[in-house]
């Protein structure tokens, strides 16, 4: 069997994590955005993050940077980052938040690569997460 390619493999496991984010938010066929703090059906939730991953790759997959938020404040609101901090802080905790923080300036600090290991161990958890609960 041929192997994926890093990139390949990095972007399977991003949908798979980015799948177990949403069932992770759901509750019943709605979600409340991080951002706006509004309830909204589950077609307008995405898996968005807190550091975006074009700037903060090492954070792509973790559960505190990345939460069930509506597309309306994920693709088109320039200050959902605001309310996002704000209902982030209520989610996961202040020394939480702060530990996310110091995580993305350690990572603008050096370089940063995924390897096929830590990528493969990723589907491999967020595959089982998912399972548990559909």
């Amino acid at each position: 069997m041929k192997k994926l390619t890093l990139g390949k493999l990095k972007a399977k496991a991003q949908k798979i994590f980015n799948k177990y984010i949403r069932l992770r938010d759901a509750k019943d066929n709605y979600f409340v955005c991080i951002s706006c703090g509004q309830s909204k059906p589950l077609t307008q939730m995405q898996a968005g993050h807190y550091y975006a991953v074009k700037g903060y790759d090492s954070l792509r997959y973790n559960e505190n940077n990345v939460n069930g938020e509506c597309a309306g404040c994920n693709c088109f609101d320039q200050s959902h980052l605001i309310g996002y901090t704000i209902n982030l802080e209520k989610k996961i905790g202040k020394d939480a938040l702060q530990d996310l923080h110091d995580q993305a300036m350690e990572y603008k600090k050096g370089f940063f690569k995924w390897d096929r290991f830590e990528l493969e161990n990723i589907i491999v958890t967020y595959t089982a997460k998912i399972k548990e609960l559909e």
